[in-house]
């Protein structure tokens, strides 16, 4: 069985301790084992380290847009998102100089079922993203090589055009990339862009 799998990297500030040089270190792992992703970056994250966010891009990674603030979308009125989004936009393009339409993940997925939202989101040439798997990777008791049997199992079980969600900057995801990909490899998948599968 050969099936497609996007890997997915949220590229934000956290909000828990976290792995300094994390996204770096995620970064040459993909590049180690020959695998292109897709990084949502938030706005300020890309104000903040722009040469980092530079060379996801340089890399070959798909670039998309997420927030500027990462706020929770729906509590934002229509003229509070339009801003939010383009300002996550400019800051984008001025550090990578790619433009990240038409991808968009909602912070925390929270908008992805709403209808307000993703009209918003429409109008400034955007589609909402979610994910079908989820490493749970900011949880600080998540232990790299568990979480990526947990994840591998339901990427298979998922089938073709699983999107799974990782965020660069945990220490699971740190430690578990490389055998999430292996256990991945084993089972018949590769791995493609989310442009690819969306």
């Amino acid at each position: 069985m050969t099936f497609r799998v996007a890997l997915t990297f949220d590229a934000e500030h956290p909000d828990r301790p976290h792995r300094l040089g994390g996204t770096e270190r995620v970064l040459d792992r993909l590049d180690t084992e020959g695998v292109t992703a897709t990084f949502f970056i938030q706005g300020r994250w890309a104000e903040a380290y722009p040469e980092l966010a530079r060379s996801v891009a340089d890399r070959g990674h798909l670039i998309g847009n997420h927030s500027f603030y990462h706020a929770r979308m729906p509590l934002l009125s229509a003229a509070g998102l339009a801003s939010d989004v383009r300002a996550a936009e400019r800051a984008i393009v001025d550090a990578t100089g790619v433009d990240p339409r038409p991808w968009f993940r909602c912070p925390f997925g929270a908008g992805t079922d709403d209808p307000t939202v993703r009209a918003g989101l429409a109008r400034l040439g955007y589609r909402e993203i979610g994910w079908d798997v989820e490493g749970f990777d900011w949880h600080s008791n998540r232990r790299g090589a568990g979480m990526a049997r947990e994840m591998a199992a339901a990427t298979v079980k998922r089938g073709d055009g699983a999107v799974v969600l990782l965020h660069p900057w945990t220490t699971a995801t740190g430690l578990g990339l490389t055998p999430l990909i292996r256990d991945l490899r084993e089972a018949g998948a590769s791995f493609v862009r989310l442009d690819a599968v969306a």
